[in-house]
């Protein structure tokens, strides 16, 4: 898309909240090759994160200021000061098993992010990032599950709130539990107080791709590196189920915050159901020396949910960034490994 039709004029700042993670620094990445500037959040200082995108792009490009705890009130009032769009991605990814530690943390500091948006005039856009677990969580070949705009994941938030639930069943049920209350909420508060600014939500299943610096874990992607060396923690942990190369997820979030025609829009971040078949069978065309990767899963399936917004959120895709669609498998994992 043409820079004269973006929301935000070209070399606007633009705040990402939890800047070093997996997502927003792609997110950040994005923003700064499109000739905007970017002021990260993050928890603790992180010199090495300045050094990187300053190094790229120029120091008065990128700059990051600490956000100790964004549930505390007023965490994102001096953050937000000058900036034209707010992606907040900052979240709860601890996997605590507490419902009644992570759930209001996780919605508070986005109601934080909105509140401190609604006092600056000058904020046009703003674009959380939810989940695809705020819609569902898919179960391996269960048919006839349909996911659209109106689809929320219910089921995790009985299951973290339920005291007979087993502790080891908490941590993923509790998170799914918090992206649920925390994009339900944002929708809520954005429908009581009509804000100036436009608001999106992404809703990204799992992420994988290059990692920006070796100081990014990667979350999932981290994991399936560790494959390369027989490592099946990645495989015991997540079932099949859709995937999408960081990239788009990060993309999707750039469309959101500049794209005119997005408006009170959820985005459903999906590319491809895959299953661990599918990526141990790329592995090993990529690496065929590497005798240490695992056989994959017997019998595991794959998730057949019919997500009905994929494909408008793949024409985004296309349309916003002039790309063919979703980035395969194949070459994610390339460029990822």
């Amino acid at each position: 898309m043409s820079p004269s039709k973006y929301a935000l004029p070209a070399g606007s700042l633009v705040l990402v909240s939890g800047a070093n993670g997996y997502i927003a620094s792609h997110i950040v990445d994005i923003l700064l090759q499109l000739g905007f500037n970017v002021r990260g959040t993050i928890r603790t200082a992180k010199p090495w994160l300045d050094s990187f995108f300053q190094t790229k792009y120029g120091k008065p490009r990128y700059e990051s200021v600490v956000v100790p705890a964004i549930e505390h009130d007023g965490s994102f009032d001096e953050a937000v000061k000058g900036v034209a769009g707010f992606i907040h991605v900052a979240s709860d990814m601890s996997m605590d098993p507490d419902p009644d530690v992570v759930i209001p943390r996780t919605v508070k500091g986005t109601i934080n992010a909105l509140e401190a948006s609604l006092k600056q005039s000058q904020v046009k856009r703003f674009v959380l990032t939810s989940s695809s677990t705020a819609a569902y969580v898919g179960q391996p070949n269960v048919e006839g599950v349909i996911i659209d705009e109106k689809s929320w994941n219910l089921t995790s938030l009985n299951i973290a709130m339920n005291k007979d639930t087993p502790i080891q069943m908490k941590g993923p049920h509790t998170y799914s539990a918090s992206k649920t209350q925390q994009e339900r909420t944002a929708w809520k508060w954005v429908e009581d107080n009509k804000p100036h600014f436009v608001f999106n939500a992404v809703l990204p299943n799992v992420n994988i791709g290059p990692i920006l610096t070796p100081e990014i874990p990667g979350s999932v992607m981290g994991l399936v590196k560790n494959i390369l060396n027989g490592d099946v923690t990645a495989m015991n942990m997540i079932r099949p189920q859709y995937f999408i190369d960081v990239r788009d997820t990060a993309r999707l979030h750039v469309a959101a915050l500049l794209d005119l025609d997005l408006q009170s829009t959820r985005i459903f971040a999906y590319a491809h159901a895959l299953n661990w078949t599918d990526i141990i069978s790329v592995m090993r065309k990529l690496k065929p020396d590497n005798d240490k990767i695992p056989q994959p899963p017997e019998n595991e399936g794959r998730d057949l949910t019919e997500v009905m917004p994929r494909k408008r959120s793949e024409e985004i895709l296309t349309a916003f960034f002039d790309r063919p669609g979703w980035t395969p498998l194949e070459e994610t994992l390339s460029e990822a490994l």
